[in-house]
């Protein structure tokens, strides 16, 4: 990929990636009025909201923030730093792909039984959120000595466990604590979560000029003429 190319790489995946970022944030704080004002946001979860307005705006946000998420990884293939190489690059795909598949899948309503979709739908949510901290988690410790990184390692790690606290104050909520504001801290998490990824792609993103000033800065060397000896 040339100079320009990363460049212009950087600045699609920069577009990309907050533009999914505030999709899913206005999303999240839109939908329960627009599906109905009377319901409360503090006890119902996301998904909640969505089972009642089937292809709303919580089911576009997550589907757009998923591909995002994608289109990250799929820079940071392109782009190739040594950070994300490995796990992180599989969790941050279980994370998008969950998200996709929990958008497209629908999940039932409060009052249902749970059917087959809803299973699936249920299971690629909690892949998917579990995911992403674990990842930022994995890629905070890769990149804690790294000076080029800034603050992106601190706000990783304490966003990361933030997320997976906040998941476990969840699944007592969903459990023993009879669904007491459970949708309360499932908006806490999200937004743990869309944060993560905010770090993250904001790190790929860096590496774009770095690279680029590394070319520039590398020392061109002329290949070698082949010697001809007379005849």
């Amino acid at each position: 990929m040339s100079i320009s190319e990363r460049h212009r790489f950087g600045r699609f995946l920069a577009l990309g990636v907050w533009s999914a970022v505030l999709c899913a944030v206005f999303a999240a704080l839109w939908a329960p009025s627009d599906t109905d004002p009377h319901l409360s946001a503090s006890s119902l979860t996301v998904s909640d909201f969505a089972a009642l307005d089937r292809g709303g705006p919580i089911e576009t946000g997550m589907a757009v923030l998923g591909v995002a998420s994608l289109v990250l990884l799929t820079a940071a293939g392109a782009i190739r730093p040594a950070a994300v190489r490995g796990v992180p690059s599989v969790l941050l795909a279980v994370w998008g792909l969950g998200l996709v598949v929990a958008a497209v899948v629908p999940t039932d309503p409060l009052t249902a039984q749970l059917g087959g979709p809803a299973l699936v739908h249920r299971y690629a949510s909690v892949a998917a959120f579990t995911a992403l901290p674990i990842a930022g988690l994995l890629l905070a410790r890769r990149i804690g000595g790294d000076p080029r990184a800034g603050g992106a390692a601190r706000w990783l790690r304490l966003l990361s466990w933030a997320a997976l606290g906040g998941a476990a104050v969840m699944a007592y909520s969903a459990g023993p604590g009879g669904r007491e504001l459970i949708g309360l801290v499932e908006r806490v998490l999200l937004g743990c979560e869309v944060a993560v990824l905010g770090v993250v792609g904001q790190y790929v993103q860096r590496h774009v000029p770095q690279l680029a000033s590394r070319r520039r800065t590398e020392p061109r060397t002329r290949p070698r003429r082949a010697a001809t000896g007379s005849p």
